[in-house]
């Protein structure tokens, strides 16, 4: 870091405790290590010897990463000095380390950054009587008392409910139907809805085709991987997405003699790292490349034989020919007739195919042959994929391919997803968190907004209701109106992680009210009247993460709250206090009773049999004093401070030990009809008249949607990139497809404001070497990408190993808008989105149109040395 960094760091702890400054002051000098202090850097010694007064905790690493892994962090004198990550037992492929990563690391800088917020702020031209709204974002900000802060909340929401009734907040946070607590106790609030990571999977869960959205349970355990021929990552990046053990699974997979298929716009470090072959394919074109390879398959089987599994088609599908109908099809239609042509004219040949996607229809025969019924493969998928304008019909196609293959329910087969902590390790949780205990209250507010709606719907005071965020719900397809006066945010960054942000941004400065919580002035807090300072998870009693199926994380308070930072029960606590509502109804118990409850509560799976289990963690009559909660005695397999001591518990592992057994959909392929799937049919439905019944229900667009997975010509994407819609045509204003890929540098859009990581990872746009070249742009020049919707800059990464034609976007940026140009500078993603949405209500965040061009204004600089968004009201 510079001088000027290092200056900046000291000034902005100034109050704190010794303890904690001394801790901060390491943290920004030191720029690159998190295991030195100050002085002990400048005399190149470690700070402290582990042996003596400083203590290791389990510290919480809390953000949705899909890592979930441990760090430990040594704690004197009320200051961390060290940091480790999982060293419990040695480390074997069989039994791996926890092992965290740079984002972990970087923890420190949540909790002791120089941008913490300290105190309860108040925008300093926002008053009850006259909000000033068209300042947020650019207001100066006041320090306030806690007395103040919870005063003015709970007096706007009196006045708003008052008013304009409980409909008029919306909680900006999707998936927010049991978001608020002091809300939900007042009367409730609006929500929204949105497909968020899993995209058009939570439009077909398993009651529609019969593949979950992203349960583990249909992939097989890890150590079956080792059974296959061939692993195809389909729209999957482990290695960013999922940092931690998935990737050390597949190095032994490679190293067992595995191969690897990659299918992505760009190669990434997932198959840097495992020497994947590569099908470079165009964002948004997946379900048209399968439908292509469908149709090779079916070729190839007639003309070479044993590719397709009709034996599986035949016991385990319904819907792919004339002779499988399910028993509830209001249409004499199937698969095998619509991919042929039958009823369109236009057999979804490879040529077909290759016109829309890019891939070579030689490419498409030689991948259709792979899939072959001979070889086995672990056929698996991430959602980006899925996250695109018109692919409703993408989950189906997947597992049509992946059924004509047979690769389900059998060793060194699967067909499954490939996401979070549990990406290639199938199968049940051998160790479960036990419940906290506290109760889920009530939104007595009926409607949810989807996601892409959800600012115009601040505008214009009505939508079109798709149900919860997994699209299911008694009112999917009703009109509501709203009257939206106050927006709160809680839990969330949905202003920052939505599409059409900039109209986001329009809302809030709409509203009569807007109130936050928040560690740092995120987007949300920036847009915000009230900003209410919330401890991270290092400053709470502590908690219970679930990572992979066979471990499960127990954190430790590390430290006190910092300055006036509050829990999340006692600010909601303090909330309701005002509003004339008992916190009991929410919060019966304190927050270490409910920590001690989920430990209580903790299972493991016995030594030899999977199917029973018993309490994980022994509790005494003296823990229980000694912690001063309410409980019973109990033996388990550790002891309560074993437990905490080692930062949860590993259910150690071996190759042929009782739990390797586990295959995805394998108690069904072994008698379907004892262990039916939750379909109409007990089968899987290549054709299935409940999700078109379910997508018709929405009334969004004038598509008829058909029960087999037809091809969908999105509203956005690559046709749209030609003048005319039409393939080959002419090209438009906007002749790009841009997509958003899930970057290192952060989780979503947590870690932005590290400088340790905005030093490592650079947040650029990635260009394909060709495009660059035509518009004479080379490596770290500035680039001004643009949509319909706004504008943003970054700095250019020029890539060999990309698809031309495709823009990436990394997902997560806080937005930085020059007020005076209307320009991201942040290089946002969801400032460049709208309020697309499919007519099947997917965000459509993965294959929106842009353009782009070399900057002639000032250089951008480095995210590096840019504003951190200190607010110093000491």
């Amino acid at each position: 870091m510079t001088i000027t960094d290092t200056t900046i760091s000291r000034r902005g702890f100034l109050g704190a405790s010794a303890a904690v400054a001394a801790s901060v002051t390491a943290l920004s000098m030191t720029g690159c290590s998190a295991d030195t202090s100050l002085e002990a850097y400048e005399k190149h010694e470690l700070p402290t010897d582990p042996a003596k007064d400083g203590e290791w905790v389990t510290a919480a690493c809390w953000h949705n990463c899909g890592g979930r892994c441990m760090n430990k962090v040594m704690v004197k004198d009320g200051a961390v000095v060290r940091q480790k990550t999982d060293d419990t037992h040695d480390d074997s492929f069989d039994y791996p380390q926890q092992r965290g990563c740079v984002r972990g690391k970087t923890q420190q800088q949540q909790c002791f950054g120089v941008n913490r917020l300290k105190y309860p702020m108040k925008r300093k031209n926002w008053s009850p009587d006259n909000p000033n709204g068209d300042l947020r974002g650019k207001d100066e900000w006041e320090r306030i008392s806690w007395d103040e802060a919870i005063n003015y909340v709970a007096d706007q929401f009196k006045t708003i409910k008052k008013k304009y009734g409980s409909q008029a907040f919306l909680i900006g946070s999707y998936g927010s139907t049991y978001a608020f607590p002091p809300l939900l106790a007042y009367g409730g609030h609006t929500s929204i809805a949105d497909t968020t990571s899993h995209g058009a999977y939570n439009l077909n869960p398993a009651t529609t085709i019969g593949i979950p959205a992203y349960d583990a349970g249909n992939c097989n355990d890890r150590f079956d991987m080792l059974n296959a021929d061939l692993i195809v990552f389909h729209s999957s990046n482990p290695a960013w997405s999922a940092a931690g053990l998935p990737s050390y699974n597949y190095i032994r997979a490679k190293e067992a003699g595995v191969k690897f298929i990659t299918i992505d716009p760009v190669y990434t470090a997932s198959a840097q790292l495992l020497d994947a072959d590569w099908i470079p394919i165009r964002g948004g074109t997946d379900t048209a490349f399968l439908l292509g390879v469908a149709y090779e398959m079916l070729r190839l089987d007639k003309e070479e034989g044993d590719i397709i599994d009709w034996d599986f088609l035949d016991k385990y599908t319904v819907g792919f020919d004339s002779k499988h109908k399910p028993d509830d099809l209001k249409e004499d239609v199937n698969f095998k007739d619509y991919v042929t042509g039958k009823y369109d004219k236009t057999p979804k040949t490879a040529e077909w195919a290759s016109n829309i996607c890019g891939v070579s229809a030689e490419r498409i025969t030689e991948y259709a042959r792979q899939l072959g019924k001979k070889n086995n493969v672990w056929l698996l998928h991430n959602f980006a994929m899925a996250r695109c304008n018109g692919a409703e019909n993408l989950p189906q196609m997947f597992m049509t391919v992946g059924a004509m293959g047979g690769h389900m329910g059998k060793k060194g087969n699967c067909t499954a997803n490939n996401y979070h902590a549990n990406a290639g390790n199938g199968g049940p949780a051998l160790v479960s968190a036990g419940s906290t205990g506290f109760p889920s209250l009530e939104n007595k507010v009926p409607g949810t907004i989807p996601g892409p709606q959800a600012w115009e719907a601040c505008f214009t005071g009505k939508y079109r209701d798709v149900g919860n965020w997994y699209i299911t719900g008694a009112n999917a397809g009703k009109d509501y109106t709203c009257d939206i006066h106050c927006i709160v945010h809680d839990e969330n960054a949905y202003l920052q992680t939505g599409p059409n942000m900039k109209r986001g941004i329009e809302a809030h400065r709409k509203m009569d009210f807007v109130v936050s919580k928040a560690q740092f002035l995120t987007t949300q807090a920036k847009y915000s009247d009230i900003v209410l300072p919330v401890t991270t998870q290092w400053e709470v009693p502590g908690g219970l993460l679930s990572s992979n199926r066979e471990f499960i994380l127990c954190y430790s308070k590390v430290i006190d709250p910092l300055f006036e930072a509050k829990t999340d029960q006692e600010i909601n606590t303090l909330i309701m206090k005002a509003l004339g509502l008992d916190p009991k109804v929410a919060y019966p118990f304190g927050e270490k009773q409910g920590f001690f409850n989920a430990i209580a509560g903790c299972t493991v799976v016995a030594d030899k049999d999977p199917s029973v289990t018993e309490p994980l963690v022994t509790i005494t009559s003296a823990d229980i004093k000694k912690w001063g909660v309410d409980g019973k005695p109990q033996k388990g397999r550790v002891s309560l401070n074993e437990f905490i001591k080692n930062g949860g518990y590993q259910v150690k592992r071996k190759k042929g030990d009782a739990f390797s057994s586990y295959i995805g959909y394998g108690d069904f392929v072994k008698d379907p009809k004892a262990a039916p799937l939750t379909t109409a049919s007990g089968k899987l439905e290549i054709t299935c008249q409940a999700k078109a019944d379910l997508f018709n229900s929405f009334g969004l667009c004038d598509r008829k949607y058909t029960p087999y997975p037809a091809y969908i010509k999105p509203d956005i994407g690559y046709e749209t990139t030609f003048k005319d819609g039409k393939i080959g045509g002419e090209k438009g204003d906007y002749p790009y497809i841009m997509f958003n890929p899930h970057y290192f540098r952060r989780s979503h859009t947590v870690f932005d404001n590290c400088p340790w990581l905005r030093e490592a990872w650079p947040n650029p746009v990635f260009l394909a070497a060709s495009d660059a070249k035509e518009k004479g742009i080379v490596d770290g020049d500035t680039v001004r990408v643009w949509t319909k919707y706004g504008e943003v800059l970054r700095k250019a990464c020029v890539m060999e190993n990309m698809m031309p034609g495709e823009v990436g976007i990394p997902h997560g940026s806080w937005v930085r808008v020059n007020e005076q140009t209307g320009i991201d500078e942040g290089g946002a993603d969801n400032f460049l989105i709208g309020n697309d949405i499919s007519g099947g209500g997917v965000t459509s965040y993965n294959n929106n149109n842009c353009n782009f061009e070399k900057y002639t204004g000032t250089p951008l600089e480095d995210d590096k040395d840019t504003d951190l968004r200190i607010i110093d009201l000491d």
